[in-house]
């Protein structure tokens, strides 16, 4: 992943003026769907579309079908997050601030295609755009200020994965990427 110049810290600035917008102090859980309302973003569960049949709304939250979780669409002038209700609390909170990120960056939204299966595939899919939302929707969710607190307080993976509504991966993967662990096991030498 390369990144151009300042994106990571960019970033970072944004997990905390969002926390300060809401009123939250940098190291607090920063709840995707709180976001969403903040920036005026819909968030809608595929079982929220009383339009569809049972058997259309069964094809899109197929647990086996792991060619999308979330999405955004453009209604009128809004934005809407569709997520299939599937997955657990930390998967759902990391895909819906997935798709935020994309909002916040100002990514093209991707042009979805139906394929005869049912699986949804973008048409336009960018991998650089891609990788710049699992980048911000992680540092939304873990910012640096919330890994130095957790790895200080020595909270316990499963209590830190609770409160921050991430999975362990995210956790994990964050605090490997940001080097929270290293810098902390450092500081204690």
């Amino acid at each position: 992943m390369a990144f151009r110049h300042g994106f990571k810290s960019q970033c970072e600035r944004r997990a905390v003026e969002y926390r300060k917008q809401l009123g939250l102090n940098n190291t607090a859980p920063l709840s995707a769907e709180v976001l969403a309302q903040h920036l005026g973003v819909t968030v809608w569960s595929t079982d929220d579309i009383t339009q569809l049949s049972a058997n259309d709304v069964a094809v899109l939250n197929d647990e086996r079908d792991d060619s999308w979780s979330a999405l955004t669409m453009r209604v009128g002038t809004s934005n809407l997050v569709l997520f299939k209700p599937v997955s657990s609390s930390g998967r759902r909170n990391n895909v819906i601030m997935h798709e935020l990120s994309h909002i916040i960056l100002g990514h093209e939204l991707a042009e979805a295609c139906i394929l005869e299966d049912g699986s949804l595939v973008p048409g336009n899919f960018n991998q650089d755009q891609e990788d710049e939302a699992d980048w911000l929707a992680g540092t939304l969710l873990l910012p640096r200020p919330a890994l130095m607190a957790i790895q200080s307080r020595r909270t316990p993976q499963h209590v830190a994965c609770e409160l921050y509504q991430v999975s362990a991966e995210m956790l994990t993967w964050r605090t490997r990427m940001t080097g929270v662990a290293y810098q902390m096991k450092r500081r204690r030498s």
